[in-house]
């Protein structure tokens, strides 16, 4: 599975929060999709690509993804999460 998020640049994100993001992204969603590659980049607009999924594990990702960003109190740096 292909998990690709992409971050809008106008939101300035710290490429620190977005290496955790990926970080935390493998490590909650790594068990259940063992062929996991994320990338987090920035770019021109907000965006969540699944690729190589059927549509159940698409959805359960997708969820799972939902799930990290809600809880980023957990995984964000201190420098940002302060």
């Amino acid at each position: 599975m292909r998990l690709e998020i992409i971050i809008d640049k106008k939101h300035q994100v710290a490429t620190s929060t977005m290496e955790a993001l990926r970080q935390e992204l493998l490590k909650q969603l790594g068990e259940k999709f063992p062929d996991l590659h994320v990338r987090v980049a920035p770019g021109s607009a907000m965006a969540l690509t699944v690729s190589r999924a059927s549509k159940e594990d698409k959805e359960l990702a997708e969820a799972m993804v939902q799930e990290v960003w809600e809880n980023a109190d957990s995984w964000m740096p201190e420098s940002v999460a302060s």
